[in-house]
């Protein structure tokens, strides 16, 4: 009886003490409700409210937003209601298999507000009180820490990657930022090396994404290229040299990430469907169809569609009189139709192998003016570099960085390397290295 009671005063006293954390920690709040609406395994959550939901599940094959209203206790008008309402920032009628979602009920019973997830990162947030319906699409919250890695060419960016965990968007990242400098596909070098300082973004159910690479190091033919993030007089995060010299320029050197050339510019080739002799005004990228395609700069797009010849095409206006192609598509990227504005880098299609061609590839061409040019051979400026006025927090960053870059730890001894370090106040002239590609916390 004794150790009865002495029990009942222990479960008493730790449900106590349980309350009063709840209470006091959204971060338990959070994870409290998530354990309670969610099933092991799941990765997505889409409430940070305070109490359970009433109806909480995952969108399953065939279940349609009206059908889904049903089963909550919602009639056929209020549910049109609700999609007229949210249809500017999302239309429920395309729900898909995997989304999270969670409905919450007043004291009355009546629906008063529901979340869906919308990917990994953001969710719909849908209100109904007191007889208004609004509807707002909201970021989830993530934590973020830095992650240092590195790699040492063996074949190409990609495989170096893969063998040492390193996530695939973290070398997509790495290739983008130094393509100006590097052609990824013709100068890389086995013993070529990288390192670099990214991103690590934690949701508060624990499910990771990767972030930005803030610095990087890439020794490629002995020589070694910076970069470091930073955010310039207009507010825009971009990426500049160890002397504050933007690494951008107008046009990319090539539009896909990995890729082999197949083809280079030519006045004279042999066609290989037509089986004559003429002109090849671009460059051909052999690919995997459903490579994703970017475009190398700023601009409009001034024409998408199809002929032929050409397959699937989309043509690109730029500044400084550049027009730029991208033939052979499989399919156009959602939002990349005429009169569209796109960012460089931006995916505007993915690789085919529609019209005149043998083998799934991308024909990129560059036109200057009224002529077209060789894209690998286009020498253009960069972008504006840092201002004297940011200079001097520009410095600082940067120094913080090579510090951290420095210390990471790299093989060198495939490379023989004899680096380029900039200058500043210790010395980073030489490489040092004692153990394999790696990625660290």
């Amino acid at each position: 009886m004794e150790n009865d009671k002495l029990k009942s005063i222990v479960l008493a006293t730790g449900s106590i003490i349980l309350l009063i954390l709840v209470a006091t920690n959204p971060g338990l709040q959070k994870d409290a409700i998530w354990r309670a609406s969610s099933t092991p395994g799941d990765s997505v959550s889409v409430s940070a409210s305070v109490r359970a939901p009433n109806f909480a599940g995952i969108v399953s094959r065939n279940m349609s937003f009206f059908d889904l209203m049903v089963q909550c206790g919602l009639d056929a008008p209020s549910i049109k209601l609700i999609e007229k309402a949210a249809r500017n920032v999302y239309d429920f009628r395309r729900i898909y298999p995997g989304q999270r979602y969670e409905v919450y009920a007043g004291e009355d019973g009546n629906i008063e507000s529901m979340q869906f997830s919308v990917g990994d990162t953001s969710y719909i947030d849908i209100n109904l009180k007191d007889g208004d319906i609004s509807a707002e699409k909201k970021d989830y919250e993530f934590s973020t820490r830095l992650r240092t890695a590195s790699g040492t060419i063996t074949n190409n960016l990609y495989l170096a990657c893969k063998e040492q965990g390193i996530p695939a968007d973290v070398g997509d990242q790495l290739a983008n930022i130094f393509a100006w400098d590097i052609d990824f596909h013709r100068e890389l070098q086995r013993g070529d090396l990288f390192r670099i300082i990214y991103e690590e973004r934690t949701r508060f159910d624990g499910m990771k994404k990767v972030g930005r690479i803030v610095a990087a190091e890439f020794v490629n033919q002995g020589r070694s290229y910076y970069a470091f993030m930073f955010k310039n007089e207009n507010g825009r995060q971009d990426y500049y040299d160890e002397k504050g010299k933007s690494l951008r320029k107008q046009l990319l050197k090539t539009p896909l990430t990995y890729s082999r050339i197949s083809s280079n510019f030519s006045t004279r080739r042999l066609h290989p469907v037509l089986l004559r002799y003429a002109p090849h005004l671009g460059v051909d990228y052999a690919a995997p169809v459903g490579t994703p395609v970017m475009a190398t700069g700023d601009g409009t797009v001034m024409e998408t569609g199809r002929n032929s010849a050409n397959g699937k095409y989309v043509k690109l206006r730029h500044s400084n009189g550049y027009t730029t192609y991208y033939l052979h598509l499989s399919r156009f990227a959602k939002g990349a139709g005429p009169g569209a504005r796109v960012r460089q880098g931006e995916v505007i299609g993915y690789v085919g192998m529609t019209g005149y061609a043998t083998g799934p590839h991308l024909d990129y061409r560059v036109k200057k003016g009224n002529s077209f040019v060789n894209p690998r051979k286009i020498s253009l400026p960069p972008a504006q570099p840092v201002t004297n006025a940011n200079m001097a927090s520009f410095i600082d960053l940067r120094d913080r960085h090579l510090a951290r870059l420095s210390s990471v730890h790299a093989d060198v001894g495939a490379a023989s390397v004899a680096t380029a370090a900039p200058t500043t106040g210790g010395d980073k002239s030489v490489l040092r290295g004692e153990s394999s590609s790696s990625v660290s916390h």
